[in-house]
């Protein structure tokens, strides 16, 4: 309305203006205000300029001048700002798009979180001689054998509903705690998961040379909460073998 009061809107605006004020009567006394305070400022006395005004507006036209492109954006970009924050039905408009973005992106972001899980599907009578053939096999493989050896087992096992499970996170946190230092050490135990999904150790196919390792393992896994595995509906308990690795490379 400012604009509008000055003369400095387009005809098309300025028509749109006028129309909205005929109709809306707080924007009329909105404008009424303005409109006196305009005349209360005309009628002041005018001030006389100091000298060094000339001097500041030429060195300001100076700028203006270097900085016109970014200059007309930001005045554009600000006149749009206004007419969203002075027009109520954009305003809220804009506020209900923020919304909905904002929404859409938390929910893209919780459906992208989805939780892996390592399932144990070999049968408990045969874990043992798989932890065994396991061990041997990679006792006389190198490095990426062994990692081709973890890729095939990975396609291979299929993911069982009814089989316990346990969050990856568990072993991403026992690995960054494990030290520095060292040589290459793996270990294999077999653990019973109850119908609460609390887990223990049963009993150790294989030790590890350094026992920090299965000690450290062991309060990890007691704290762990497990998925228990289900028989027709219901959850019972269960066994699990769990292989860990501690491999170093050199560069």
């Amino acid at each position: 309305m400012s604009e509008y009061c000055d003369g400095a809107l387009d005809a098309d605006t300025a028509v749109q203006v006028s129309q909205h004020l005929s109709r809306c009567l707080r924007c009329r006394r909105e404008f009424n205000a303005i409109s006196a305070l305009h005349d209360k400022l005309n009628s002041l006395d005018r001030a006389q300029a100091p000298e060094y005004l000339h001097t500041l507006v030429q060195s300001r036209l100076t700028s203006i001048s270097r900085d016109r492109g970014s200059v007309r954006l930001r005045n554009e970009l600000e006149r749009r700002w206004s007419l969203i924050r002075t027009t109520e039905s954009r305003w809220y408009l804009t506020r209900a798009a923020g919304t909905v973005m904002a929404c859409i992106f938390f929910i893209l972001i919780a459906v992208s979180i989805s939780p892996s899980y390592n399932h144990a599907s070999a049968a408990a009578n045969e874990w043992s001689a798989l932890a065994q053939n396991y061990v041997q096999l990679q006792a006389g493989q190198n490095l990426l054998s062994r990692l081709r050896w973890f890729s095939a087992k990975a396609h291979k096992a299929p993911a069982l509903k009814s089989d316990p499970a346990i969050n990856d996170l568990y072993f991403l946190y026992y690995g960054q705690n494990v030290a520095q230092g060292g040589k290459d050490d793996a270990f294999s135990v077999v653990t019973e998961v109850d119908r609460n999904g609390s887990a223990k150790i049963q009993y150790v196919l294989d030790h590890p040379e350094d026992e920090t390792l299965l000690n450290n393992f062991n309060e990890m896994i007691t704290i762990a909460r497990c998925r228990p595995a289900s028989e027709n509906g219901e959850a019972v308990s269960s066994l699990m073998l769990l292989v860990f690795n501690k491999i170093f490379v050199y560069d």
